[in-house]
């Protein structure tokens, strides 16, 4: 081992270099030559290595030169909520701060919205435009027997119906197969009966406003609740020409100046969000996405009608209901993707900045269905991927929110630097946040408890952090220990790669065929079974993964997608800028063939995959699904308990130290090097 370098930081977590030899694999592309600048930011970490500080909502200029004294390295500046985006005086102090940032050497990040959830310019965008408004599709029912006219109205809260198919019901069970469109006006559907039961299904689409996470904002950011559609691309159109373009047109050139624009928790808000009253919405009305044109979209996609199969967005458990769910989710993810986070991505690199955003509740897959359709295809295309990091102290965390076996999700940022590893991106961003899954607020919180969490998230991937801390409240010299300790994390890490050799299957496909619309509060207690089954899956993928990392193994998350685009080379899977010598398939029930026949020869090209807990029973179309069947029947099925064993203790090629669960492992290349963090935990 040549050029051993070990670096303790305050006792906390042991940082690694040692410089590859000759034929060694995973090596990070670059060279030596950029270690003399690393080692000197090292030992005094520039401002983009720094805590990036929140300022509040108020316009007010900031005390940059205090805050450069505390060791801050960045601002994030909000416009003033009170006349967003309308008064004069605040865009005029909006530039003075960035000037003054700019003059301090300090990173400027600009929110691209008034407060969260970003997407709605706060509420101007559909003021601009009413047809802007997020929609959202229901189901409505009504039962009968016999011939006879029918007739349906359309509930007050919707605008229009789009579909109805009356379906004959047998032994109690609805036939969907047997369902036959019937017509529709606007306002109301009139049909005639078939013999014996039925039930008439109608789809209409209604304004999601009251009851949604933008709703429970109005008063906090002074907006008016009214959300845009981000499927919809005039809507997404006018949301970048409203916000991202204006501060181009004001402050631009923005190269040099904006660092990054930050979209806080842009989602597709069909999630019911009151949390003490009113747990469900009015009538049990259950909404999936909705816009005009995602019929022709998945038609694109798919090759076939999605409006006489809207009944399996709201019910069925055969195969050909669950891939309706999944083409539907898939479509909405695609196009979620195209229109937000890939249009504000586009515009930012022809701006010279970058795009960052972070969607919500990034810690379950179950949301990364209902907020994103999928949400690593979500982030793929934004420079700075970005997450909420919890920061619970073990005396003062909400147990509702505990995953499997440990006191947080620390695992959780993989997701983001999964994706940015799959783009081709250095950074991924981290919000230290004092509110969500704590009993009760600290805006100040203790030094230790900041370095654990800093620590914790930089094992998984994140490279720059956030925070809203009341600096101002600390000694500046402890502030700057604490600028000066994650600056020396995000210098050694800013730009490695991930040397993980084992990848974990990302089961979106499956996620999204299980996925029902709920009604309900995002409450566990009133979550519907089809939400419980996935729960279950989510906690024997934490099983997995938290396993892993008490053996000393490190992982990365892998799409579908990216592997099917992979190439295999002497037992290694070359995917997504990793390589990969083994593959764990977290009970994953759906499986494209073609991922399936890449896994299938990465396996006999001497690469292993391990199944957890079943394999796969359905392809990606009716056609599929018995080749991928017969692919795999025969293959070994584990306990999600089991899977570090199976595993093994191997390392990635070149690095040799060896930890046990007292302590957590991450393995990075960089620059010719290798780099082994490590985490006491």
């Amino acid at each position: 081992m040549n050029g051993l370098r070990l670096v303790w930081l305050l006792g906390l977590f042991l940082t690694g270099c040692s410089r590859p030899q000759a034929g060694d694999q995973g090596q990070a592309p670059g060279g030596e030559g950029n270690w003399p600048k690393i080692d000197a930011e090292f030992v005094s970490p520039p401002a983009e290595f720094r805590l990036i500080q929140f300022s509040a909502h108020d316009g007010a200029l900031l005390p940059v030169e205090k805050m450069k004294e505390a060791g801050i390295g960045g601002v994030e500046l909000f416009m003033e909520s009170d006349g967003y985006l309308k008064k004069e005086a605040a865009w005029e102090n909006l530039g003075k701060a960035i000037e003054a940032a700019n003059q301090a050497g300090l990173q400027v990040w600009m929110a691209d919205d008034n407060g969260y959830p970003s997407g709605m310019a706060g509420g101007q965008l559909v003021e601009a435009d009413p047809a802007f408004e997020v929609r959202g599709l229901r189901q409505v029912v009504k039962e009968g027997s016999g011939l006879g006219p029918v007739r349906l109205d359309l509930p007050k809260e919707a605008e229009r119906f789009v579909q109805a198919l009356l379906c004959p019901v047998v032994d109690g069970q609805l036939v969907l197969e047997k369902g036959t469109p019937v017509p529709v006006q606007t306002d109301r559907v009139e049909t005639q009966g078939i013999a014996g039961p039925w039930k008439l299904l109608a789809f209409a689409v209604q304004v999601n406003r009251e009851g949604t996470q933008a709703w429970s904002t109005q008063e906090q950011f002074k907006t008016n609740g009214r959300y845009g559609n981000l499927l919809n691309t005039a809507a997404m159109e006018k949301f970048v020409a409203m916000t991202h373009e204006e501060y181009a047109r004001r402050f631009g050139p923005l190269k040099g100046k904006v660092t990054a624009f930050y979209a806080n928790e842009p989602n597709l808000m069909t999630l019911w969000y009151k949390w003490e009253k009113e747990l469900q919405r009015p009538g049990g009305v259950a909404l999936v996405p909705w816009d005009v044109d995602l019929p022709r979209r998945f038609q694109e996609r798919h090759g076939y009608d999605l409006m006489p199969r809207l009944p399996a967005l709201y019910g069925g458990d055969e195969e050909s209901s669950k891939l309706v769910r999944r083409h539907f989710w898939e479509t909405v993810g695609g196009v979620l993707a195209e229109n937000f986070s890939g249009r504000i991505a586009a515009w930012a690199d022809k701006n010279g900045t970058q795009a960052a955003s972070h969607p919500l509740l990034e810690e379950s897959m179950l949301q990364h269905v209902v907020g994103c359709g999928d949400m690593l295809h979500f982030l793929e295309p934004l420079q700075i991927p970005a997450c909420d990091l919890p920061m619970p102290n073990r005396e003062a965390y909400n147990l509702e929110n505990l995953h499997f076996g440990a006191v947080h999700n620390y695992w959780m940022p993989k997701f983001l630097s999964s994706a940015a590893q799959a783009g081709n991106h250095d950074t991924v961003a981290g919000l230290m946040d004092l509110i969500i899954t704590r009993p009760f607020f600290d805006y100040t919180p203790l030094p230790g408890n900041i370095r654990r969490i800093v620590n914790l998230a930089a094992m998984g991937g994140v490279n720059q952090f956030m925070c809203y801390f009341v600096w101002g409240k600390y000694e500046p010299a402890v502030y700057r220990s604490i600028n000066d300790y994650l600056g020396r994390v995000c210098v050694m890490l800013r730009g490695a790669r991930s040397a993980a050799t084992v990848g974990i299957y990302y089961p979106i496909e499956t996620f999204q065929a299980e996925f029902l619309p709920s009604p309900s509060t995002w409450k566990r207690d009133f979550w519907p079974e089809a939400w419980r089954r996935m729960e279950k899956r989510i906690q024997d993928q934490d099983e997995v993964v938290r396993s892993l990392y008490l053996q000393g193994i490190d992982y990365t998350w892998l799409h579908g997608d990216w592997i099917e685009k992979a190439t295999v080379e002497k037992g290694w899977l070359m995917a997504a800028n990793g390589r990969y010598r083994t593959l764990v398939m977290p009970e994953v029930e759906l499986l494209p063939l073609a991922v399936a026949q890449k896994i299938e020869e990465f396996e006999k090209g001497g690469g292993k995959v391990i199944w957890v807990k079943s394999l796969p029973q359905m392809g990606d179309s009716s056609e599929e699904h018995e080749k991928v069947k017969a692919m795999f029947a025969k293959r070994k099925i584990l306990s999600p308990g089991r899977v570090a064993e199976a595993v093994g203790a191997a390392l990635p090629p070149g690095f040799t130290l060896r930890t046990g669960p007292e302590v957590l492992t991450a393995r990075f290349t960089r620059d010719g090097r290798r780099i082994t963090y490590l985490v006491n935990y």
